[in-house]
C-alpha cells in the first residue's frame, strides 16, 4: 500500500503545478509585504510580472549603504505550513542575513535538491557545504557561524 503521506505530498505538488507559477504581492495586517504563488484568500494581492528576489529579511547594507552582495549557498528549502520554517526565516530576518527560500511544494528540481542534500524534514538549511535539518536559534547560529556569517 502506498505511503499516504507521499501521497499527499505528490497531490499537493501537482496541484501547485497545475495551478500556474504566476508570483502576487499582497501586505499583511502588520504591514509587511510578501511575495508567492498562493496569496491568503483574506489579502488584496496584485500579480507581479518583474522577477522577484525570494530573500524576505531585512535588507543588508554596505558601508556606503547599498545593498550588500548576497553570499552563495545560504538556502532554507521549506514548506507553508512549517512554524519551523516561519521562525528560522525570521532568526536569519532579525539577523540581517539574507537567504534563498525554495518551498518543496511548489517544484520538483526543489524536491529533488532538498532528497540530494539529505533533507528528511523541514527547515533544511544549507551553507555552502553545512546543512542544518530542523531549527533550534542555537544550531542555526552555529551553522551560520561556521559558514562565516
Amino acid at each position: 500500500m502506498p505511503n499516504p503521506h507521499r501521497l499527499l505530498f505528490l497531490a499537493a505538488a501537482l496541484a501547485s503545478s497545475l495551478a500556474g507559477a504566476q508570483p502576487y504581492k499582497w501586505v499583511d495586517a502588520q504591514g509587511r509585504t510578501h511575495y508567492g504563488d498562493r496569496p491568503p484568500a483574506e489579502a488584496k494581492a496584485r500579480p507581479v510580472t518583474a522577477a522577484i528576489n525570494t530573500y524576505t529579511g531585512t535588507p543588508v547594507l554596505n558601508a556606503a549603504g547599498k545593498p550588500a552582495a548576497l553570499r552563495e549557498g545560504l538556502v532554507i528549502y521549506t514548506t507553508p505550513t512549517c512554524g519551523y520554517c516561519t521562525a528560522a526565516k525570521a532568526h536569519m530576518g532579525r539577523r540581517g542575513i539574507p537567504y534563498t527560500e525554495r518551498d518543496v511544494t511548489t517544484s520538483e528540481s526543489y524536491q529533488r535538491e532538498f532528497r540530494q542534500k539529505g533533507g528528511r524534514g523541514v527547515p533544511l538549511i544549507v551553507a555552502g557545504s553545512q546543512t542544518l535539518n530542523g531549527y533550534s536559534a542555537e544550531s542555526l547560529d552555529a551553522l551560520l557561524k561556521g559558514a562565516g556569517y
